[in-house]
């Protein structure tokens, strides 16, 4: 035995998910390519002069942003300087007063409304995003990496350094950070956008979304031989179906979070034991992430999700709990647009809206500026606690001031914003990532070392994406300690080809470093399957209902 040390097979078979841009491309959620694109024509750094703003803002959202959404953008970029000089920073004309007095309380005086704005501008530098896409490869073809962006960034500002603009200016590390900063918020914005006109225009089809989270939950209860041994015990726990979601928007996660919900709620909801117990099913985030309870009536604000330490107690026969628990993992290694890091006690928490809807428009905290916030009036807090209702004030003012991205920390009541948002920048220069992130992503490897099956859904693995396909290829070293891994590709090409097994793969058929030639030279050609109907089809049939069976072939490996 080399070193002592030999790994060893998960004690059951189990399916990582690895949940790409594409998975959710069908929902009017932006690919990565698309999201390079946005951020070029929103900028305008790829022409000499740039079209106005409006114009800039049009092509950009194109007919995902209706008017009103559109307006927004606009004030808020008028509000960062977009076209101001930047000498002319540190001042506010009417242009820039009009823009945020239509974002503001209505009282407010200019130097209230100065303040905003300059607080605005202090947290996100938009002209410095500006210069520093103005120097990106190909953006003079418009065509631009979004990663190469990410890099320019993260080489720089974490080491201080600074460089010069395209016009001369030299941008130092603070301005930097402004300009990643500004990224992170033009992004949260783009999605936020995005996913009310999933609401609007998608909503049919997020209820296949939904359709395919129930039959996830449902083959949860289905009895395996973990159901006859101890409940308390890993194998009955862990789920042999996990998530891994490299997007920064939670829909998939959401959708299986309403569908669980909605399970554990029915009277029909399956028992085991003696005496007999309901199976509730619930998510292992890979992290204690504690979240805002979405309807309190009288419960605390602060809920707290399960982990398999949780899960473990509750199943103890011991301990004649009303439920036993099964865990599906859920993983953001890359971060999520609802979780914030407080500024001040360092502490991780998340903000799931205001209802259970699966078309919750609250889902999402909004963007910077108050008029993207759809509510007419800030949550009753008359159900909480009168402990949990002081920090919450303090939240309410803020957002009947105009703040209406502020979100109280779970922990120490420290008021958050969109700055706070916890979303990892895929660069090539790695950073020493939040103690939570790195908690995730070591979650993440153990994970991937004890999976059979691997799908890539949606998600492309680039040959830049250097750490997954690490993993993958450390996964395949493992094989001698069990049967090999097995990936399908789940992706959307033009003859929308249904499954089909390794044997029926030409890889000819196939650009080079796209995910099914990548996925056949990591886990070998007799392991990989190609699904090219794009999600969600991959899991409907000709009439557009969810197919068990499609499901079914689609999960568990069989010979095609």
């Amino acid at each position: 035995m080399e070193n002592g040390i030999r790994g060893s097979k998960m004690s059951k078979p189990s399916t990582v998910v690895f949940w790409g841009a594409g998975a959710t491309a069908r929902l009017d959620m932006r690919t990565t390519a698309d999201q390079s694109w946005f951020i070029v024509a929103l900028s305008g750094a790829g022409e000499d002069p740039p079209v106005d703003l409006a114009t800039r803002v049009e092509v950009a959202f194109g007919r995902k942003a209706d008017a009103r959404q559109r307006q927004l953008v606009v004030d808020l970029l008028t509000i960062l300087g977009d076209g101001v000089a930047l000498a002319q920073m540190h001042t506010a004309g009417p242009e820039q007063l009009a823009a945020m007095r239509r974002n503001w309380r209505g009282e407010a005086d200019d130097d209230a409304l100065r303040a905003r704005i300059f607080a605005l501008r202090l947290a996100y530098d938009w002209p410095a995003l500006q210069d520093v896409l103005r120097i990106c490869p190909g953006i003079a073809t418009g065509k631009i990496k979004i990663n190469d962006l990410f890099n320019i960034l993260d080489m720089h500002a974490p080491l201080g350094h600074g460089f010069r603009a395209k016009q001369g200016a030299f941008l130092d590390a603070r301005r930097l950070m402004g300009a990643k900063a500004a990224l992170r918020m033009i992004l949260h914005t783009m999605f936020y956008v995005d996913y009310e006109t999933c609401i609007d225009d998608g909503a049919s089809l997020l209820e296949t979304y939904g359709g395919f989270a129930e039959w996830l939950g449902r083959r949860m209860h289905r009895p395996d031989p973990s159901f006859s041994g101890r409940l308390d015990r890993p194998e009955f726990i862990r789920g042999d179906i996990a998530f891994v979601s490299l997007n920064y928007d939670p829909i998939g996660l959401w959708t299986q979070f309403v569908a669980n919900r909605t399970l554990n709620r029915d009277r029909f909801v399956p028992t085991i034991g003696n005496p007999a117990c309901p199976i509730h099913l619930y998510h292992d985030m890979g992290h204690f992430i504690p979240s805002r309870r979405i309807e309190p009536r009288g419960r605390p604000d602060l809920w707290y999700p399960m982990n398999e330490a949780s899960a473990q107690r509750i199943n103890e026969d011991e301990t004649k709990a009303c439920q036993k628990v099964r865990l599906s993992k859920f993983l953001f290694p890359h971060g999520c647009l609802c979780w914030r890091e407080c500024p001040d006690c360092g502490k991780l928490s998340a903000y799931h809206g205001d209802d259970w809807s699966l078309r919750s428009r609250s889902l999402l905290p909004p963007p910077p500026l108050a008029g993207f916030d759809r509510r007419s009036a800030y949550p009753d807090l008359s159900n909480l606690d009168v402990a949990d209702q002081r920090s919450r004030a303090i939240e309410k003012d803020c957002w009947e001031e105009g703040i209406v991205d502020a979100r109280a920390c779970l922990h120490c009541g420290t008021i958050t914003t969109t700055q706070h948002a916890q979303t990892v920048m895929q660069s090539s220069f790695k950073q020493t990532p939040p103690s939570f992130i790195d908690e995730i992503q070591r979650d993440l490897r153990a994970l991937v070392m004890g999976a059979d099956h691997i799908i890539l859904m949606g998600y492309s693995l680039p040959p830049d994406d250097v750490t997954y396909r690490a993993f993958f290829a450390a996964r395949r070293q493992r094989e001698s300690s069990g049967g090999p891994v097995r990936c399908t590709v789940v992706g959307l090409d033009d003859s929308r080809s249904p499954l089909i097994g390794p044997a029926g793969i030409d890889p000819d058929k196939f650009a080079e470093g796209d995910a099914v030639n990548s996925a056949r030279e990591i886990f070998g050609e007799e392991n990989v399957r190609f699904c090219g109907e794009g999600v969600p089809d991959a899991f409907c049939d000709s009439t557009g209902a969810l197919s068990a069976a499609k499901l079914e072939a689609l999960f568990n490996w069989r010979a095609i």
